[in-house]
Order: structure tokens, then C-alpha cells, then sequence
């Protein structure tokens, strides 16, 4: 039957630049799509700041036919405003990961239910062994551990989509990092993939935030990236 298909996506849930219409597959949505508007797990204050950090830019959507953006996307759900601070140095903010990471468990919250994450694998590593010491098991994802292996979860930014936890980390969101030079074409060579590829670092950096269903907190050591809020 012609009508038996339910196709939903999230075009600023690119990790990569990916992009495949339905247009392109041969399947014709023209008149006959719709946006979801609402989310169920961010709560307003963790959405609305990561929300900024795409700009108001829009996106290539899922038909093929024009751009998707983020306007009018709501959360129903409310709690505590998230945290973005800067530090003199990495291993100043390694230590202040370490403590908030304290204080989610302080508060009740299980390390299980606990993501920290960053772009790059030196960060994680130091972060995992910084937790460690501390005395805080922690699971490192891209070792493969069970699910119901018990610790905070550590883990790259590419690795954290499709995952949600209650309280997220997300550490080094430098102005080195987000955009990361290498993943950028440059203007001057194409200025059209420039586009594309600065949305889609912006979407990686969206994707990790928006993991975290309660609290957030975002950290960088000497400059910010020019992706975060004011």
C-alpha cells in the first residue's frame, strides 16, 4: 500500500554531512509533511540554550525541498538553568568537571545516569583518569562496556547521538575545537560547503547538549568557541 509508511527524522541531528532526501530515494512527502514541535525530554532551559547554538540557521530537511529550522521547538518540561563557565586551563577544567560530577552524585543522581563528553580523545582520557582518582567509576564508551555496566559515561561527542542521560558534561568547547579547522572547507575554496560544514559542526556540538534530559553543564579552558551563546 502506497500510504504504509511513517518516515520521522531530525535533520540538526547530523553528526556528518550525510545528507539524503526522500525526493532523492523516490519517495514523494510534498503536502504531506509535518513538524513535531514539541520535546519530552530536555527540559525549556537546556533546549532554548542549545537551541541558540545553531543560530537561527536553517538546515538542509529531510524532503530535499528546502530548509528545516528550529523555530517554534519547545519543551514542556522545566528545572534548573544549565551552566557554561570557562577556566585558566584544561586542567582547571578537568577539576571542575570532576567536581560537578560530585555534585550530580551528591545529589542523588546515579553515575550511570551521568554522561561527560568532549571532541577529542586526549580530553576524554584525562577526564576519565581525573574521575578515576577521584574515586568515581566511570565507563568509557568507545571500549564497548555492557549497559548495565555502573559509572559516569565517558565518551566522545560523535559517539553520544541517539544516547540521553539526566545530567551531561560537555568539556572543551573551545574556539579550537568548535569549528574544528580541519572539518571546515574553507570560503574561499567553496563557500557553499563552508556553509555546510560549519552547520554541521554546529549540530555536533547541539546533539551533545541536547543528550542531557535534566542538567547540563558546558565547560571551555582559554578562548570559547564563537558557537556559544554570549
Amino acid at each position: 500500500m502506497v500510504h504504509d509508511l511513517f518516515v520521522t527524522g531530525d535533520p540538526h541531528q547530523r553528526n556528518y554531512d550525510a545528507r539524503v532526501s526522500l525526493r532523492s530515494l523516490g519517495i514523494a512527502v510534498a503536502g504531506r509533511s509535518g513538524r513535531l514541535r514539541v520535546n519530552y525530554r530536555s527540559t525549556e532551559e537546556i533546549l532554548r540554550w542549545s537551541r541558540s547554538l545553531l543560530d537561527s540557521e536553517p538546515v538542509a530537511d529531510l524532503t530535499g525541498d528546502g530548509h528545516d529550522t528550529l523555530t517554534g521547538y519547545r519543551s514542556l518540561l522545566h528545572g534548573a538553568h544549565l551552566v557554561c563557565e570557562g577556566h585558566g586551563s584544561e586542567n582547571e577544567e578537568a577539576d571542575a568537571v570532576v567536581r560537578q560530577v560530585r555534585g550530580w552524585t551528591d545529589a542523588g543522581v546515579a553515575p550511570s545516569d551521568i554522561a561527560v563528553c568532549a571532541r577529542f580523545n586526549t580530553l576524554t582520557g584525562k577526564l576519565a583518569d581525573r574521575l578515576t582518582a577521584a574515586g568515581v567509576p566511570v565507563v568509557r564508551v568507545r571500549d564497548g562496556e555492557p549497559d548495565s555496566a555502573v559509572g559516569v559515561r565517558v565518551s566522545a561527542l560523535h559517539s553520544m547521538k541517539g544516547l540521553e542521560y539526566r545530567c551531561v558534561a560537555v568539556a572543551g568547547a573551545t574556539a579550537s575545537a568548535f569549528p574544528f579547522p580541519p572539518a571546515v572547507t574553507p570560503a574561499d575554496v567553496d563557500g557553499l560547503q563552508n556553509a555546510t560544514d560549519l552547520a554541521a559542526e554546529r549540530c555536533l556540538l547541539f546533539v551533545a547538549c541536547t543528550r542531557a534530559r535534566e542538567a547540563l553543564y558546558v565547560s571551555y579552558s582559554g578562548r570559547p568557541s564563537e558557537f556559544l551563546p554570549g
